[in-house]
């Protein structure tokens, strides 16, 4: 487990939502949600904590040419030496006999003009893989994305075919690694190499698009715990999110050394535990005076004057006090009425005087 050094790391994050009116590609209006969310997530200090600032974490819009991502891109490559995190959003499309993979601008009007108006993947790849950065992340959220990716191991089928020098080419990195030049490569790719991907987000109900939107939700969730939430950890649950909203593409995480482990949302402090209810006691302490019953009961004295039992008796815990109380309580009676009615033996004495 790592966490990024902000001063540094450096993150791109670029989405086209908007494409020619009269061209072959949809507006993808997610993609501002995406990028915008993922800025104010990324920058958190309680997340992943990349500086906010604008040569820390640069946000693209709408980019109008494939020169304006590849020289921003250039430049966070060359600046960050501990994370470099790039995040792509926008449509993907297979260009040529070899199907490469493109990422289109919104300038792009169709598969046609893609080569002169979008960025080629392979040139992306040589861009991060002259970083200087320990940590690489690509996210990419895009038709066709999982040709970013290769599963470490395993040949792919022929219609998946990838070229031999792939960002994640195993033998490479592994070296890289085992030299300490580098401590890992991450590719999280919304789709697999022949897949499209969903530009909107129906099932769940939300602005994103449907990778970015899941990956999001588990992203300010947590891991449903006081525990911090790692790349890898993240991808897993994501996927595993989309598949609960019958998500019709199957993301694709390849990754190499630790880059998996690094940090996305730091640990949360546990809620605190419930304070029980006091439980009052029946006992009366000692030395305190039962104002309904005149006696002094045993148990060991409370604090303060006065207390009430749930019949309603008041105890009173000091002997003083309670003194003072009970004498209040005798002068508050009454003396009996005095009854005037006379008695036979009153009247038996009517008429007699003792004389003088």
């Amino acid at each position: 487990m790592r966490s990024l050094r902000p001063d540094e790391s450096r993150a791109v994050l670029i989405g086209v939502a908007e494409y020619p009116d009269d061209g072959a590609f949809d507006s993808v209006e997610g993609a501002s949600y995406n990028v915008l969310r993922l800025k104010d997530l990324l920058t958190d200090p309680a997340y992943a904590g990349f500086h906010r600032k604008r040569e820390y974490t640069r946000t693209m819009l709408n980019p109008h040419t494939a020169d304006g991502i590849r020289v921003a891109v250039k430049r966070a490559a060359e600046q960050a030496t501990d994370v470099l995190f790039v995040y792509y959003v926008g449509h993907g499309s297979r260009v040529g006999a070899e199907r490469e993979l493109y990422l289109t601008t919104c300038t792009t009007a169709s598969g046609e003009s893609v080569e002169t108006t979008g960025l080629r993947y392979t040139v992306l790849r040589g861009l991060l893989r002259a970083a200087r950065a320990r940590v690489v992340v690509l996210v990419l959220d895009c038709c066709f994305s999982g040709i970013a990716t290769k599963v470490l191991g395993h040949e792919a089928p022929v219609e998946e075919a990838l070229a031999e020098d792939e960002l994640l080419d195993q033998d490479r990195v592994a070296e890289d690694v085992d030299e300490g030049l580098i401590d890992g490569v991450c590719v999280l790719a919304s789709s697999g190499p022949t897949q499209t991907s969903e530009a909107s987000d129906k099932a769940a109900a939300t602005n994103y698009t449907a990778f970015t939107g899941h990956l999001v939700t588990v992203l300010e969730n947590g891991g449903g715990d006081a525990s911090p939430l790692l790349l890898g950890e993240l991808f897993r649950r994501t996927e595993k999110r989309m598949g609960r909203f019958n998500v019709g593409h199957q993301p694709l995480m390849a990754t190499v050394g630790t880059a998996g482990n690094l940090v996305m949302r730091q640990a949360s402090a546990p809620p605190p535990e419930p304070v029980p209810a006091p439980v009052p006691t029946p006992l009366a302490p000692t030395g305190s005076a039962n104002l309904a019953s005149g006696t002094q009961a045993d148990a060991e004295p409370l604090p303060g004057l006065l207390s009430w039992l749930p019949d309603g008796t008041i105890l009173v815990h000091d002997a003083g006090y309670a003194d003072r109380i009970i004498g209040m309580r005798a002068r508050s009676v009454p003396p009996p009425a005095h009854d005037d009615t006379p008695t036979e033996t009153d009247t038996s004495q009517e008429g007699k005087h003792d004389g003088h």
